[in-house]
């Protein structure tokens, strides 16, 4: 289930429900983001250090909102870490940092144009939108990360439709070599099913791409390896138009300066991953054109202004 070849990632993902595509993303772009990984995130060789600026730097971070620190406090997260078992544990969803990053390569790197392009020759659509979109950082010692198996049922309002035209694909960008010791996910294949069933690791170099479905089971692993860690972006999509499926809301910072500076840099196609209409579309008019050439500074509003004489 992990190949770089891009026709066999897609029939893995459409009959077997998931598959890992090596490679996607050339190792030196995933690098050249990942230094900019550390404003976000403490280096490993920090946190590990027992260094309590790094420590207070990754609790502090996470945006995710499943995650409420306790009024126990260390005494809580020691017994979090010595708990045996496959659970589900508040401190295994700390670490996640919501998109748009104070990077300009990260944020490109959301919309990386091999992932789109897989992501819409497996979905079969050529108008797809971006709906999940978030960096996921764990260290070994946080928390014990051993989940049990599960399917992401929390994607939708309603019950998954999962046949060509209504699949979404959930998936993680590898920022980091995830192998063994550092949590890569353990994952089954359709018509395979908890318990009973032989897992199959989703194991991968930085710059692989873990493309799965709703209807997989699948669950995260501890983390063994000393002073290991492992960052992902994670990275979904969904067709057009299917406003019953959805995690992260893109609005709510659309005047950030990260974002600004993220959308000026984007082509029409780039921008319609997020919903924002095509040139062409009604909804555009040249004072609307004009009114996204001063929202976005060094935008080339040239298609929009073409689209307006069709």
């Amino acid at each position: 289930m992990v190949t770089t070849d891009i026709s066999t990632a897609v029939e893995q993902w459409r009959t077997q429900g998931w598959t890992v595509v090596h490679d996607l993303v050339p190792t030196e772009e995933i690098d050249a983001a990942v230094e900019e990984l550390w404003g976000h995130f403490p280096h490993p060789v920090d946190y590990h250090s027992g260094n309590p600026a790094a420590q207070a730097q990754f609790e502090g971070e996470s945006t995710d909102l499943r995650y409420q620190p306790t009024k126990q406090g260390n005494a809580h997260q020691l017994k979090d870490i010595q708990n045996e078992g496959a659970e589900f544990r508040l401190r295994q969803f700390l670490g996640h940092v919501l998109f748009p990053y104070d990077s300009y390569l990260l944020n490109r790197l959301q919309i990386h144009p091999n992932v789109v392009d897989f992501a819409k020759k497996a979905m079969g659509d050529e108008d797809i939108r971006l709906y999940q979109a978030r960096i996921w950082g764990k260290y070994t010692g946080v928390t014990n990360y051993e989940q049990p198996f599960h399917q992401d049922r929390n994607h939708t309002i309603v019950p998954d439709r999962v046949e060509p035209g209504w699949w979404n694909m959930l998936g993680f960008l590898y920022l980091s070599d995830v192998e063994e010791g550092v949590g890569p996910t353990q994952i089954l294949s359709i018509g395979d099913s908890p318990p009973g069933a032989n897992p199959q690791s989703a194991a991968g170099r930085r710059g692989s791409y873990l493309a799965y479905r709703t209807d997989v089971w699948h669950r995260g692993v501890d983390l063994t390896r000393e002073g290991g860690s492992r960052f992902l972006m994670n990275i979904a999509f969904k067709h057009a138009h299917h406003e019953w499926i959805g995690f992260d809301s893109f609005q709510q910072n659309a005047n950030r300066g990260p974002w600004s500076k993220f959308a000026a840099s984007c082509s029409p196609d780039e921008l319609a991953l997020f919903g924002a209409p095509r040139p062409g579309h009604p909804f555009w008019t040249p004072e609307l054109v004009e009114a996204l050439k001063e929202r976005y500074q060094g935008i080339d509003i040239t298609p929009w202004l073409e689209g307006l004489d069709q």
